[in-house]
């Protein structure tokens, strides 16, 4: 489970971003993407690491750059093309290809934990369907 830390308590559910790979949401009004790339693997269910479950891997940030709103598509396991200018992005909110290479989006506090550990603390997060 991913959870946004600031604001009123969202989570969303490994499974969700697995599936969709690329989320927007509204977070007290800002726009905010979640960013799931492929690849990882649960250390807690199998030995060895390599053998557990498929997780996904979680960014979290505020879709702008240079004055834009972007929108992303998920491109092979851990990229992501805005759909404005083709620029290519990855997990951590770099551009590494295209016309904004070299920018960074604005990071979202969040934490990938267990909805467990998360709801005792937070019994009002809304996870998101």
């Amino acid at each position: 489970m991913t959870a946004l830390v600031d604001g009123p308590p969202l989570a969303l559910t490994q499974a969700r971003i697995a599936a969709d790979r690329v989320v927007d949401l509204q977070d007290e009004g800002r726009d905010v993407v979640v960013l799931g790339a492929q690849g990882l693997r649960s250390a807690l269910e199998a030995e060895p690491v390599d053998a557990g479950r498929a997780v996904p891997a979680t960014g979290v940030f505020v879709p702008r750059s240079a004055g834009q709103r972007l929108t992303f598509t998920a491109m092979g396991t851990d990229r992501f093309v805005d759909d404005e200018t083709g620029t290519t992005w990855d997990i951590l909110g770099r551009a590494v290809r295209g016309p904004l290479a070299g920018e960074r989006l604005e990071p979202v506090a969040h934490i990938d934990t267990f909805w467990f550990a998360w709801a005792a603390f937070e019994p009002d997060t809304v996870l998101v369907r």
